[in-house]
């Protein structure tokens, strides 16, 4: 199921059911056990658990439930990645993708620009890696670089699962040299998801007070955000 599919879904979800079902647990366990099958209790704790978990334990959610994500190469819409494609083809030397997933966008940057090093990190690395593509395994509220290390830092559908996001912002800033391109979804906060999202990002101003930095580029995609910081 495709990103562009998925949130055509959510919009409905959140724009449609009414608050009073939608943060009903019983109406949204209903919906859940029938989507998620016998972990969708995983699902309805999650935002309760959240001040008391620390990105381990974060994490360990996500190796639970693994089986039942949603099987797609990527979480970037079509236009999101002919964007950064495009932004990526200029005269640029090293390009990180951090919190690589699949490594479906770093594929798609290596096949589309000239740059001579491509890196791409994540805290479970991909099982099928390119060998033209430098890989490590880390998070990025702490990642494994000098200050700037590389031309274009891309972080997509990552930022929203960090408990600590401020530091992982803080962290991509600090290991980027001249532009930085980050992906958020377009989400109103519920206390039911289909997702393990901690922030959400409903509306501009909520990205503008997250991303604080008035010079930043700001765009919706196809319901999700773009940032794009140039440094240089």
């Amino acid at each position: 199921m495709k990103r562009n599919l998925t949130n055509k879904i959510n919009w409905c979800l959140d724009e449609l059911l009414p608050p009073v079902l939608r943060d009903n647990k019983f109406t949204m366990s209903i919906l859940f056990r029938f989507a998620l099958g016998k972990k969708y209790h995983y699902y309805m704790e999650f935002k309760e658990a959240i001040p008391e978990l620390d990105e381990k334990k974060i994490n360990a959610y996500y190796e639970v439930l693994a089986d039942t994500f949603i099987k797609r190469d990527t979480d970037n819409n079509d236009k999101c990645v002919e964007y950064i494609c495009g932004a990526c083809s200029g005269d640029y030397t090293t390009i990180l993708d951090a919190a690589c997933g699949k490594g479906y966008l770093i594929n798609k940057i290596y096949d589309n620009s000239k740059s001579k090093e491509y890196f791409a990190v994540d805290i479970a690395l991909p099982d099928k890696r390119n060998k033209n593509i430098h890989y490590k395994e880390a998070s990025i509220t702490a990642l494994p670089f000098e200050d700037n290390s590389f031309d274009i830092v891309i972080c997509t559908h990552a930022l929203e699962h960090i408990k600590d996001n401020n530091k992982a912002l803080a962290e991509l800033r600090r290991v980027c040299k001249r532009k930085l391109i980050i992906v958020l979804p377009k989400q109103r906060e519920y206390r039911y998801t289909f997702d393990l999202h901690i922030h959400f990002f409903p509306y501009l101003y909520s990205v503008k007070n997250y991303i604080n930095n008035p010079k930043a580029k700001i765009l919706e995609v196809e319901k999700d955000w773009m940032i794009v910081e140039d440094y240089k």
